[in-house]
């Protein structure tokens, strides 16, 4: 039989294990961002009705009730949802279908998850900069998001590392 029937492209060591982070974090995000986008549809219709005020500084309902917290009439915290659910999607095809190879979703779970950390880091700069006022939960998104791409690049580092490493043949 030839070699490569015997190697198995599904991940394991320490893919696996940042496979599994990335899960856990994408999965939770996708929890903060439906929680986020019932609050925007909350203070949508009565944005004084306080249900995330803190301080003056420390407030989600003055950043949901901003008009930065929709773009072209989409609410962010939708945009927040898709994004970790893509994510999630991506980081599952990942830990559960091994035939797509060790390089090619990693590197487009890190893409994405790239992406989505940008964004991130522009909305929360409006927050501090435009709005002047800081979501927890924006916040919280943002630090999922951030474990998500930092355990997407171990998962693409070593994804790179394992397809240069030779093949050892134990017949």
């Amino acid at each position: 039989m030839p070699k490569a029937f015997f190697v198995s492209r599904r991940p394991h060591g320490v893919d696996r294990r940042a496979l599994g982070v990335a899960l856990i974090f994408s999965g939770s995000g996708i929890g903060v961002a439906a929680y986020l986008l019932s609050l925007h549809a909350a203070i949508a219709g009565n944005p004084k009705k306080g249900l995330c005020t803190f301080t003056d500084t420390i407030s989600c309902d003055k950043v949901l009730a901003s008009p930065y917290a929709e773009i072209a009439g989409i609410p962010v915290a939708l945009i927040g949802l898709v994004g970790f659910a893509a994510l999630f999607g991506l980081a599952a095809a990942c830990f559960f279908v091994p035939r797509w190879g060790p390089c090619r979703m990693p590197t487009l779970l890190v893409l994405v998850a790239g992406l989505g950390l940008c964004f991130e880091l522009g909305m929360t700069g409006v927050e501090v900069f435009v709005i002047q006022a800081l979501c927890p939960y924006c916040l919280a998104a943002f630090g999922l998001l951030a474990a998500t791409f930092l355990a997407a690049l171990w998962v693409w580092r070593y994804a790179r590392l394992e397809s240069t490493r030779p093949e050892v043949d134990n017949a």
